[in-house]
């Protein structure tokens, strides 16, 4: 191989390497060793708050849900089939969680409808469901098939201010993050070697020779 596309070679071997090191070490240290990701957001408008399966169940890995309302009224938070839960929501006024942002750790809320959720309590499609002041969370585990979880008042008291947060950890993650730091050190350390390696050997080379004469 040319001595100037070998080292153009290493050069952008060193490049991506670095790349992957920065990339995968910020990753870990971003996950922590438990491999959490969180993402929350606050919604001002009334009315219950909507996760649909395109968020929820995005990940095959189990989802906290938590809610916190900052008037510390009650709060409840339930799970159900999607078209279960659609047929329940209906035409009531909500907020659709409906983008996740990483590694920013923000959701996109989408108001619709209008008029009180109501049902609610009466229901019985709820496959998970949990009770609070101030705050509730159940954890959702995936394999259930689409599912749709509603955040609620739990009393009579309309649901404003309200911050709804989701966590998915995955020890995994977090390993597979150091994994791609560790071979990203490994690709710049033999790239910056080889190129070291062939400037190395053309500086011991004639200068007559290395001009062909």
């Amino acid at each position: 191989m040319p001595t100037t596309t070998r080292r153009v070679l290493g050069v952008v071997v060193a490049v991506l390497g670095a790349a992957l090191t920065v990339f995968g070490a910020w990753t870990a240290l971003t996950l922590g060793p438990s491999g959490e990701v969180r993402f929350s957001v606050t919604s001002k408008a009334p009315g219950a708050l909507v996760v649909e399966p395109d968020v929820l169940n995005s990940v095959d890995v189990p989802v906290r849900v938590r809610a916190t309302r900052s008037d510390g009224g009650a709060l409840r938070v339930v799970v159900a089939p999607s078209a279960d839960a659609r047929a329940i929501v209906a035409t009531s006024a909500v907020s659709r969680v409906s983008g996740v942002h990483y590694p920013r750790g923000t959701l996109d809320l989408r108001a619709s409808g209008a008029g009180e959720l109501t049902g609610l309590d009466t229901a019985d499609v709820w496959r998970l469901s949990a009770k609070g002041t101030g705050s509730a969370q159940l954890v959702v585990n995936q394999g259930a098939g689409p599912e749709t979880a509603v955040v609620a008042s739990g009393d009579a008291t309309p649901l404003r201010d309200v911050t709804v947060t989701l966590t998915w950890a995955a020890r995994s993650w977090f390993f597979e993050a150091l994994a791609l730091a560790v071979i990203g050190a490994i690709m710049t350390a033999f790239a910056l070697g080889d190129l070291w390696h062939t400037r190395s050997q053309v500086h011991s080379i004639p200068p007559g020779a290395r001009h062909g004469g």
